[in-house]
């Protein structure tokens, strides 16, 4: 099967229904795959074959590990149907959350190693029971517990919120449910140092091995002494999984003065800007950003320092690159955004005007229209910008994803 050549069948009339079905393989197989996004009654289907329309329904195998299987990770599931006096009824008609098998004809080609595309031959089965698969449950740990030190280490936290899991369901056999609390002060036991962090605490829960998590109740504010298990990954900095609880109500008195210091409110100087305020671990203020115009102004938010909330000092430093040269920063961020607004004649269409269509622009003129209104920055650089749009779509703005590595992309209007 190629994995270079694009498909065609994803929203155009390009091709015949022969030469969309000619596509699969003509061997069918059976598949077991839980409904993602489906495509319902109402949708607009597309594309359109004579009085025929495909349909499709996207999936997901969460119990596998196996992305190069023969069901990958993800994948489309197609069919075609017909309209009647009312509509494109989608029969059968998938809906989200539900397990599938299927017969189905894989197709020839692949867009990416770990998505796959199907013909729906026949629906076997509806709400599949894979709970009796014992390898499924294993699965989820590996999952659960991928990225994760393999020892536990014990520590001490404030919780934030209370921790109540009596009425939580026990989920899926192939998911291992959590509850999340987050915590601002811990001790660490092996070095006896309490230190301010900003921290998560994952609770697994389920009917198999977390079950008795399920009856675990915790007030919010009070110590308590734990074994977890540290996630690895960066995109859980300072995530900590539940392994055993010791103790409750422990009394430390340095740890709960520490706790005081991190809720007590203070300021972040940044140097020819007014002080900035912290806060649940961000610094938030307004800066002027053209001193010329004080109509200009724009909310910054910056996150605290993983390891000192009453610290922004890993932010500022990416702040102070874009406060260095705003008009870069500023011309990258609008390039984005009317990149994602063109249409392929390179114009803009916007919401302007008596009729849908009224008013189009150039590159140029819209990108003279925008401004910015506010800045996010986490400690690695990532973050978003809110850019005004000058009531060229209502009163929408647009948001942009500032990448860790210092690249932009189009997040979407907003409001």
């Amino acid at each position: 099967m190629s994995v270079t050549e694009e498909p065609k069948f994803i929203k155009n009339n390009t091709i015949t229904k022969e030469e969309f079905i000619a596509q699969f393989e003509d061997k069918s197989i059976e598949i077991v795959v839980e409904g993602r996004y489906c495509w319902h009654k109402g949708n607009g289907p597309f594309p359109r074959f004579g009085k025929e329309s495909l349909a499709s329904f996207n999936y997901g195998a969460p119990w596998l590990n196996d992305p190069e299987g023969v069901v990958g990770e993800y994948g489309d599931v197609f069919w075609f149907c017909k309209k009647s006096m009312f509509g494109y009824p989608y029969k059968p008609e998938f809906k989200t959350g539900k397990i599938y098998r299927l017969r189905v004809r894989p197709a020839r080609v692949r867009v990416r190693p770990n998505y796959r595309y199907f013909f729906l031959e026949e629906v076997l089965e509806i709400d599949v029971d894979i709970s009796g698969d014992g390898t499924i449950y294993q699965n989820a740990l590996e999952k659960y517990y991928k990225d994760t030190e393999t020892t536990a280490q014990e520590i001490s936290v404030i919780l934030r919120k209370d921790v109540d899991l009596s009425n939580y369901k026990s989920g899926k056999p192939y998911l291992i449910c959590h509850c999340l609390r987050s915590f601002n002060v811990i001790r660490y036991a092996e070095s006896g140092k309490a230190r301010m962090i900003d921290g998560l605490l994952e609770i697994p829960y389920d009917k198999w091995n977390f079950n008795s998590n399920l009856n675990l109740k915790l007030k919010a504010g009070s110590i308590i002494r734990i074994t977890a298990r540290k996630r690895t990954s960066d995109n859980s900095l300072n995530t900590y999984i539940l392994d055993k609880l010791l103790e409750v109500d422990v009394n430390d008195d340095e740890l709960k003065k520490l706790n005081e210091e991190v809720l007590t409110p203070g300021k972040w100087h940044i140097e020819g800007e007014d002080d900035f305020d912290v806060k649940d671990g961000e610094a938030t203020g307004l800066i002027l950003w053209d001193s010329s115009d004080n109509n200009t102004e724009v909310d910054v938010t910056l996150a605290c320092d993983p390891d000192n909330l009453k610290s922004a000092s890993l932010s500022t430093k990416h702040f102070s690159k874009i406060l260095k040269d705003k008009e870069t920063f500023e011309q990258a961020v609008f390039e984005t955004v009317v990149n994602a607004l063109e249409d392929e004649d390179g114009m803009i269409t916007t919401w302007e005007g008596e009729s849908e269509g009224d008013v189009r622009l150039t590159k140029e003129e819209c990108k003279n229209r925008l401004s910015i209104i506010s800045i996010s920055l986490s400690s690695d650089g990532s973050g978003s910008v809110l850019v005004g749009l000058d009531e060229m779509f209502t009163d929408h703005a647009y948001n942009v994803d500032i990448c860790s590595d210092g690249t932009y992309e189009p997040h979407g209007l907003i409001g």
